[in-house]
């Protein structure tokens, strides 16, 4: 008989203006601007992605200046397992 070990899966969340928020299963090194991208991005009523709040799994809370990230990846946080990102309203 072969036992197959259940799978941990992990996730990072992202919601608010973004245009299929929900949980995403984390598979792997990406940034808070790949994790927008990866529910099809900004809604139409997303305020310029200048105020994005990344909070860590920990607590953390780190604002990231999108448009900043998307010129300079120094300013792009990686995200972790855990991490929720949540796009402002207009």
């Amino acid at each position: 008989m072969v036992i197959i070990p259940p799978r941990n899966e992990v996730f990072y969340f992202v919601d608010g203006e973004v245009k299929m928020p929900g949980r995403q299963p984390w598979v792997g090194e990406l940034t808070v601007t790949q994790a927008i991208e990866s529910v099809g991005g900004f809604s139409d009523d997303a305020r310029m992605p200048r105020r994005v709040l990344l909070v860590r799994a920990n607590g953390t809370k780190v604002v990231v200046d999108c448009k900043k990230a998307r010129e300079d990846a120094r300013w792009d946080p990686k995200v972790f397992p855990g991490d929720k990102i949540t796009v402002p309203r207009l």
